[in-house]
């Protein structure tokens, strides 16, 4: 006697189907877990590590790590090799002259103060922290100095810059490696009165020198003639003299060398 469930096929039990559905978005689950999980840090980067948009502390190195997934822990990525930003800035000299120039920073943040920097300030803390700061620092130090000193000081200004602005950014965790100023650039009245007043300082050198070569040259002359006497002078044309009488003597009673012949 043939059955009908030979003839179809056995059904499986009703609870089978519900275990492989399981099954399957456990396995499904797994693998995005897996995805979400895993985060690659880039070399001389660091990754802060937020928990529902609270820094947890937890900061990730270069390479491979892994954070609670689905979204519950999210990475802000925050670069740290030494970064440059070059800022023009505005200013005003100590004796009230417009001077402009270009600031160029050499920074990076430190290791272990990146989720305070997240924290505190946020992925554009150049915008809200350095570039506010050079720009204050500058016109700090410029008014320190008169228009012609920024020329003359350049070197000094930029040493007090950069440590007054080392000492500001600190605290943020961002480290200062060099400060350097490109270029000084003045009204275009003073940069004429400057140009006059560099020919003006020529001209003086110039007449100083002439007056000096003048003065050294009438020593010099009248040291000659305190020098060639006249009995040095008859010293010196005897010693040259080739024994040779002259063939023609004037006036009366012939003399060579002032010497009568008579």
């Amino acid at each position: 006697m043939i059955r009908k469930a030979d003839i179809v096929g056995e059904e499986k039990p009703f609870y089978a189907r519900p275990i492989v559905i399981i099954g399957a978005a456990l396995l499904i689950a797994v693998v995005i877990g897996f995805v979400t999980s895993a985060t690659r840090i880039g070399t001389g980067k660091i990754g802060v590590v937020t928990q529902y948009g609270r820094v947890t502390g937890r900061e990730l190195t270069e390479g491979l790590s892994f954070i609670l997934p689905f979204g519950i822990n999210n990475v802000t990525i925050y670069d740290i090799k030494v970064q440059k930003e070059a800022v023009s800035s505005t200013a005003a000299s100590k004796d009230l002259q417009d001077v402009s120039s270009q600031i160029v920073l050499n920074y990076n943040l430190e290791r272990g103060s990146v989720s305070r920097v997240h924290q505190t300030i946020g992925a554009t803390y150049v915008d809200r922290i350095v570039i506010p700061a050079i720009n204050e620092v500058f016109k700090a130090a410029s008014a320190e100095y008169t228009a012609s000193e920024l020329i003359t000081e350049r070197s000094k200004l930029k040493t007090v810059a950069q440590k007054t602005l080392t000492d500001r950014l600190s605290p943020y965790g961002i480290k200062v490696s060099e400060l350097s100023i490109v270029d000084f650039k003045f009204s275009d009245s003073f940069s004429k009165a400057i140009e006059e007043k560099q020919v003006a300082q020529q001209n003086a050198e110039r007449a100083k020198f002439n007056l000096e070569a003048a003065k050294t040259d009438a020593e010099a002359q009248a040291a000659q003639s305190q020098t060639l006497t006249q009995q040095y002078l008859q010293k010196q044309a005897i010693e040259k003299w080739d024994g040779k009488m002259p063939q023609y003597v004037g006036g009366g009673t012939g003399t060579v060398f002032n010497i009568p012949l008579q």
